[in-house]
């Protein structure tokens, strides 16, 4: 549950991007990854570099559909890692 968190950190942002830390995957793998995030589960993300490794956003027209399907699951400590909506 800890792999990831806000795209933007800054304390009074807007942006509801999401990262998820993919670093330690091939790039052929984290494309893999985002496909089967925007069929399967219908969510927009791309890849990005962070430290020459690839990482996926989902970016923040996808964060409703993201807490829809996960909310329920992250239990409420972890839940600072969010964006506030």
């Amino acid at each position: 549950m800890d792999d990831g968190g806000k795209l933007d950190y800054n304390k009074n942002s807007k942006n509801h991007g999401l990262v998820l830390n993919t670093q330690s995957f091939s790039k052929e793998e984290v494309e893999m990854m985002s496909k089967e995030l925007n069929v399967k589960f219908n969510l927009s993300t791309n890849l990005r570099l962070n430290k020459n490794k690839y990482v996926i956003v989902i970016n923040s027209t996808s964060f409703q559909r993201f807490l829809d399907l996960t909310y329920q699951f992250i239990i409420p400590s972890m839940r600072y890692k969010l964006p506030k909506y």
